[in-house]
């Protein structure tokens, strides 16, 4: 099966999760996730659709901060 990819250059898009946790009194939150857009050279573990159309509203919704990417078929 073949999949798309967001890609720039000849670097994939990968996608990193960093969780702050943060224990405070008389609140439901106690951690908090920030998401990085990080673009690298080896295939494993890049982000990874089946169809275009899903690619594309990727692509979409985060269009700011995916500027010079696109989406390769390989």
């Amino acid at each position: 099966m073949h999949f798309y990819y967001i890609k720039k250059g000849d670097l994939y898009l990968h996608i990193e999760t960093v969780q702050h946790e943060d224990y405070q009194d008389y609140s439901d939150i106690y951690a908090m996730q920030q998401m990085y857009f990080v673009f690298k050279k080896d295939k494993d573990g890049a982000k990874c659709f089946g169809e275009k159309r899903e690619a594309d509203t990727y692509m979409a919704k985060n269009s700011r901060k995916l500027k010079g990417a696109e989406i390769k078929l390989e």
